[in-house]
């Protein structure tokens, strides 16, 4: 059996696209002929042409977020105008938010939650009612199969890299967990995994960072929703890579609290190179943050970011703009709240994911809130404090100081670009 799995064509931050088709492939290999069309870079023409060539019985298709799900939908299409016959399978974030229309653009099931015993099983014995973890289409009516259960992460192969092209700037990708404890209600990760969080062993995972370095990775992106669910695990993590070759530094996204829980935590991350961390903040008003589940104080945060500075740690604090019950008067303060915590900030548009108990419309962001979140992540940019301190690491002789220099650097060029775009009107 020939199956073509492909990352659409559209750009993704890092192509964690194509990761996780090496990962799914990986799965199967043992069982199919196996083939990766990576097509962030080409046109839906180029790639349905590509489809085309390879003449793959299957044809799996990852959907990684909500605004993937109308591209993917005109892609398949395109596939079916072409004549491909054969079954074309869908999964990913987006596709298990909104299914029926991935159905009706002409794919034969949506793949619900992880995928790798389901799409084996799909290979194995097809496409029907007796497959768990899968939405058909039924006299034009949407049927969901029920859920699979979660697999044990220790018993995945190493991705498939060799089906993908080389990593760009040598960051590599690797996952150590799935899933999140924490049930966040603007958060679709939570429905996708059901509020559960797996980690693969400590040893496991030290064995998979000693291959990549082997193979020479210099970054490598810890793709975790949250790497420090299980503070012990971490710890031990870190306690496992004492005195073993390193990557430059690990870059990784975890809670406020988690990383708190546990005092010896953040100093052990540091000292094997788990320098860059990105934290999910959201919001630092009280009510809002215990409506949505995220009862975080700002003075957990606070302790949290001065503990990741002090031990050397370059932070990135990710907020969320119009959450329900947030007011003008909550935005405005949101900037100089943010500089007293964070090195780098990221406000993001809220988006009421389908699925979530703040579902609301197509869950797509606001118009008005995508631009006011623009508006404060550069606010926060060019803000005196935020600009001093960037200012201050960058003289770091550290990996923090090296990421204080990109950041500097990354806003300049912007500034530069929006100058030069406004000197042409």
């Amino acid at each position: 059996m020939r199956v073509t799995l492909v990352k659409p064509p559209e750009l993704s931050r890092m192509n964690f696209g194509a990761f996780s088709l090496a990962v799914l492939a990986s799965a199967v290999t043992d069982i199919a002929s196996v083939d990766i069309l990576d097509a962030t870079n080409l046109s839906i023409d180029e790639t349905v042409e590509e489809i085309a060539k390879r003449n793959a019985d299957v044809t799996g298709i990852t959907v990684m977020g909500l605004k993937s799900v109308n591209p993917v939908c005109t892609f398949v299409k395109a596939i079916r105008q072409i004549g491909f016959k054969g079954q074309i399978v869908v999964g990913g974030h987006g596709a298990s938010m909104l299914p029926q229309a991935v159905l009706l653009s002409g794919a034969d099931c949506v793949v619900y939650g992880e995928g790798e015993q389901t799409f084996r099983e799909i290979l194995q014995s097809g496409i029907s009612e007796k497959v768990q973890g899968i939405y058909l289409l039924k006299e034009s009516r949407l049927l969901k199969t029920p859920q699979r259960d979660f697999i044990n992460l220790d018993r995945l192969k190493e991705p498939a890299r060799n089906l993908t092209q080389p990593p760009q700037g040598n960051i590599y990708i690797l996952e150590t967990s799935r899933g999140c404890p924490y049930n966040c209600s603007f958060c679709e990760t939570s429905r996708f995994f059901l509020c559960t969080w797996r980690g693969r062993s400590p040893r496991n995972v030290v064995k998979d960072i000693q291959k990549l370095v082997k193979d020479g990775a210099m970054i490598i992106q810890i793709s975790d929703d949250n790497f420090t669910a299980n503070p012990k695990r971490a710890i031990e993590i870190c306690q496992l890579l004492k005195n073993k070759p390193l990557p430059l530094f690990f870059m990784f996204s975890a809670r406020s609290d988690d990383l708190i829980r546990e005092p010896e935590l953040i100093p052990a991350l540091a000292k094997v190179n788990f320098l860059r961390a990105t934290i999910g903040v959201e919001t630092l008003m009280p009510k809002i943050a215990k409506s949505i589940g995220k009862n975080i104080s700002f003075k957990q945060h606070k302790q949290a970011f001065d503990s990741l500075k002090k031990a050397g740690i370059f932070t990135i604090a990710s907020f969320i703009v119009g959450l329900p019950g947030e007011t003008e008067d909550m935005r405005k303060s949101y900037v100089e709240l943010a500089v007293k915590l964070a090195d780098s900030a990221v406000f993001l548009p809220f988006q009421p994911f389908p699925g979530t108990p703040l579902a609301k419309g197509t869950g797509e962001p606001e118009d008005w809130c995508i631009q006011y979140a623009a508006r404060l992540t550069k606010e926060f940019s060019q803000h005196p404090a935020s600009e001093t301190r960037l200012a201050l690491a960058a003289k770091e002789k550290t990996v923090r100081g090296i990421l204080a220099r990109a950041t500097l650097q990354n806003r300049l060029n912007r500034d530069t670009e929006q100058l030069n775009g406004k000197n042409q009107l």
